[in-house]
């Protein structure tokens, strides 16, 4: 990435969390998985990178809420992450990316966020043993 192109994104990612936590703040309402969804495939699409065979996007995600959120979603946590990671490749389809590992979602608490306010960070990680996505390993 470019240097003014980096510039930009961390500005836009400041102006982002401003707006969002002021907003959360000040309606004081719960945070929606659609809201997590959007911000996740928003992350894939600043975060992808052009690989050998085209564009790699991040595959493993973090969201961190507050202890709030996170009660809403503790009865369904496991269900809740896994029509995320269906998000998330439904989206990598749509725009043609890529994974070097299988997509894995992770909840966590983050004590210093208020009701309403979320974090999702992306990564690329490569599957075990450096297999590409969806490949068949033999032993031997």
């Amino acid at each position: 990435m470019l240097a003014g192109q980096m510039g930009l994104h961390q500005f836009e990612q400041r102006l982002e969390r401003l707006v969002e936590g002021v907003f959360a703040k000040t309606f004081r309402s719960g945070v929606k998985p659609v809201e997590l969804g959007r911000r996740m495939t928003r992350e894939m699409d600043l975060h992808r990178t052009v690989g050998v065979n085209g564009l790699i996007a991040p595959n493993h995600f973090s969201v961190a809420l507050s202890p709030d959120d996170n009660r809403q979603f503790e009865t369904y946590a496991e269900v809740l992450a896994r029509e995320l990671s269906e998000a998330v490749r439904d989206h990598a389809h749509e725009q043609s990316y890529a994974f070097v590992g299988p997509v894995h979602v992770e909840l966590q608490v983050d004590e210093n966020l208020g009701m309403g306010e979320f974090l999702v960070a992306g990564e690329i990680r490569e599957a075990p043993g450096g297999a590409a996505a969806g490949s068949l390993v033999l032993d031997g």
